[in-house]
């Protein structure tokens, strides 16, 4: 009886604990919901949904999208010459959709510049624009507000007049904003067009265009949007009220989301037309050729914009007006416009599920989590209806999307459903499994807790090392600069004393970016990246051990000579590759290594830092997985000893993001001043390539002597037509 009762006891502490930590968990996920910290990986589940349910709808048939695209382009090159075009053009399509009787004619363009005669008046092309815009009522022009905290010009008025012709009246509910920096179109244009519209679309925080406001301020009025103002007339709007999570339209209710912003309901076809083949139907209308119209399927009949929302823009690479959506990293941003027009005319808007039920979802996923975790005692128990409760929800979500576009929040109850089950399994993990712990601590004396971690989670991938695998990883080869010649200098306890010292911080720094030491041999040290740990940022970790360890010698230096010993320098030498790894041995010893063609250029790699005068040497595979992280010089490109096929070698000069003493821009001009001589040299211009080299700065003297001599011997014996400036290496 007496132990049941430390029983009870155990268990009624264990609920309680437990209960504890599912209710610490529903806490933090609350507040993270709240402060929007799960925000952006909730975008992109919203974006992964719209890409799988939306990339096939089509947009509404009554908006139609006019593309300055490549064949566009292409097509007026010879008429009008390149972009941009005269703006006779566009008085040219407007008179075109006025004759189509199309309702409105939207540009997605800004014309906030004047162009002039050579007598200072405008230009007669911009003036055919501002006349065809005046002559008709259904013309739509682009305006810029937004908020630049920079602009020395902020705040200023717009032109007297412009507010009262181009705001929006009777709307209400909406705050404003800081808006304090306007582009307008040219005068006259801006005084003679139907409507002006906001083209200013905020990408999120992640640089993804989602969502925006359907209405900007600028000194307390109002604009529309590009897509609202194609509306305004469309649906005869005469009331506008701003409530709490939505806009009414007059009676039309459109949905916004918890930040106040109109999310996009994206479509993945649009009605959409080349600005070109306008063009070449008005130069059929014009030559009498109405019959070309209906019959050339090059050409454009009017009718096919009767009564159609017409938007201009662009989606020419060139023109820089591409976007980054959930359907698309490069959509035009015109069909951002097209998209939300679409989505009011079709009422197919998008829902967020109210605060409370998100609240609701991370209580419950906790609470079962909770009681699973202590009705089972195997972590598979405790692991299976969690599992089977998380996919769940990720399948309700993409349903409740799917059928009836509600976003239903899926990342809280994910987060606090896997967050409780971690937590409550490392608490039993810490309270329960004592003996297993001391099991561990025992055999970490002998082991490092890496490897014992390995050998004891994943024990498959320690079978499959048993027989040898294949895998991509980095390896560097280290190695002290004339050590014969030093060692000869020294008694034996000064020579361990001097290895231990350097080869300590070797192994130092090597764990600190996730390497495995895999030998030291004498002087030399070899260590790999990408097992027995994952690392998908083997080649980067690598090249950055190489130069701290390279950067390290004076540290190891001073407690050299602070020890009465000689000062010495490394080598130090980076490949990336396909190795095979495995444990390699006898039944009496075995060794985890990797070997392969990829480890022995890394050992010749590092040898030839001493052959070019440079610390550290990378090769040209290790290179394209860091180039974008790490500022690299090229060295040379080589043949060595065993292999036919070249090598570009580089010399890395700064790590950028992972050491704040570099200096990035000195270390960029020094690369781009070697790229370009190493062009040279390979472009048999030895004199330019010479002069780039020999104004090197002195740390690199004994590189650029070595190329000084090699142009100096090419400039007074040319090299062989079929020359590829490929160093081919005869020894080790």
């Amino acid at each position: 009886m007496f132990f049941g009762l430390i029983q009870l006891k155990k268990n009624q502490k264990r609920r309680l604990h437990s209960g504890l930590i599912a209710l610490a968990v529903c806490l933090l996920s609350f507040w993270i919901f709240q402060s929007d910290g799960f925000r952006v990986i909730e975008n992109w589940s919203d974006d992964f949904k719209a890409s799988l349910f939306r990339d096939e709808l089509k947009a509404s048939e009554d908006v139609v999208v006019l593309m300055i695209d490549e064949a566009s382009l292409s097509a007026m090159d010879p008429v009008v010459g390149r972009w941009p075009w005269p703006r006779s053009v566009w008085a040219d399509v407007i008179e075109y959709m006025a004759m189509a009787e199309a309702q409105a004619v939207v540009f997605d363009i800004l014309f906030t510049e004047t162009h002039l005669e050579a007598d200072g008046s405008i230009s007669h092309h911009d003036l055919a624009l501002v006349e065809m815009s005046a002559q008709t009522d259904f013309v739509t022009h682009a305006m810029q507000i937004l908020e630049d905290p920079h602009n020395p010009y902020a705040d200023r008025p717009l032109p007297e007049g412009f507010a009262q012709k181009y705001r929006v009246e009777d709307i209400q509910g909406l705050a404003p904003s800081n808006n304090n920096t306007f582009y307008i179109p040219f005068n006259p244009l801006r005084d003679h067009s139907h409507r002006m519209a906001v083209v200013e679309f905020a990408p999120d925080p992640d640089g993804v265009y989602r969502s925006t406001r359907l209405f900007r301020d600028y000194q307390g009025d109002f604009y529309p949007v590009l897509s609202m103002s194609a509306l305004l007339d469309r649906l005869a709007i005469k009331q506008i009220t701003f409530e709490p999570r939505q806009v009414k339209l007059d009676d039309l209710v459109v949905p916004l989301n918890r930040q106040g912003n109109y999310a996009v309901n994206f479509y993945g076809e649009f009605e959409s037309y080349a600005v070109s083949s306008v063009l070449a139907s008005v130069a059929a209308l014009r030559q009498g050729d109405l019959e070309a119209l209906y019959t050339d399927p090059r050409l454009l009949a009017p009718d096919t914009f009767a009564n159609k929302l017409v938007l201009i823009g662009t989606s020419a690479v060139g023109l820089e007006d591409l976007k980054n959506t959930p359907v698309d990293s490069r959509w035009p941003g015109v069909f951002l416009h097209a998209a939300i027009a679409s989505n009011i005319l079709m009422q197919d808007f998008i829902y967020q599920v109210p605060e409370t039920l998100v609240w609701l979802t991370i209580f419950f996923i906790s609470l079962i989590v909770l009681l699973t975790a202590l009705r089972f005692s195997s972590l598979v128990g405790q692991l299976v209806l969690p599992s089977f409760l998380l996919a769940g929800l990720v399948a309700l979500s993409l349903w409740l999307f799917a059928q009836y576009h509600i976003q239903f929040d899926l990342i809280p109850g994910l987060f606090s459903g896997a967050m409780t089950w971690l937590m409550l399994t490392a608490y039993f993990a810490a309270t329960e499994g004592r003996e297993k712990q001391r099991v561990r601590a025992m055999l970490s004396q002998y082991v490092s807790p890496a490897a014992l971690t390995e050998v004891l989670d994943n024990y498959e991938d320690q079978l499959n090392a048993q027989v040898g695998k294949e895998e991509e990883m980095s390896i560097v080869f280290s190695d002290v600069r004339g050590f014969t010649s030093i060692s000869e200098k020294l008694s034996a306890q000064e020579v361990v004393k001097l290895l231990n010292i350097h080869l300590e911080e070797v192994t130092q720094i090597t764990f600190d970016n996730k390497g495995t030491v895999d030998k030291f041999i004498g002087d030399a040290s070899m260590a790999f990246w990408g097992a027995p740990l994952k690392d998908d940022e083997h080649a980067y970790n690598a090249t950055v051990t190489a130069l701290q360890m390279t950067r390290a010698m004076p540290k190891v230096n001073a407690t050299l000579v602070a020890e009465g010993l000689q000062k010495i320098d490394v080598g130090v030498g980076v490949n990336t590759g396909r190795v095979v790894l495995g444990n390699i041995g006898s039944s009496q010893k075995l060794d985890y290594t990797i070997i392969g063609d990829a480890v022995n250029l890394g050992s010749r790699v590092e040898g030839l830092t001493k052959e070019y005068h440079l610390p550290v040497l990378i090769s040209e595979f290790t290179w394209a997985q860091v180039k974008e992280r790490i500022v690299c010089m090229p060295v040379d490109r080589v043949r060595v000893k065993g292999k036919n096929e070249p090598v570009l070698l580089l010399c890395p000069l700064a790590i950028g993001d992972k050491d704040e003493t570099d200096d990035i821009e000195q270390a960029k001009a020094i690369a781009d001043q070697v790229w370009s001589a190493h062009n040279a040299y390979h472009l048999k211009d030895f004199a330019l390539a010479k002069q780039m080299y020999s104004s090197l700065p002195e740390k690199y003297n004994g590189f650029k002597q070595l190329f000084i001599e090699r142009c100096d011997a090419y400039i007074t014996t040319p090299p062989a037509e079929d020359w590829d400036g490929v160093f081919t290496l005869t020894h080790k």
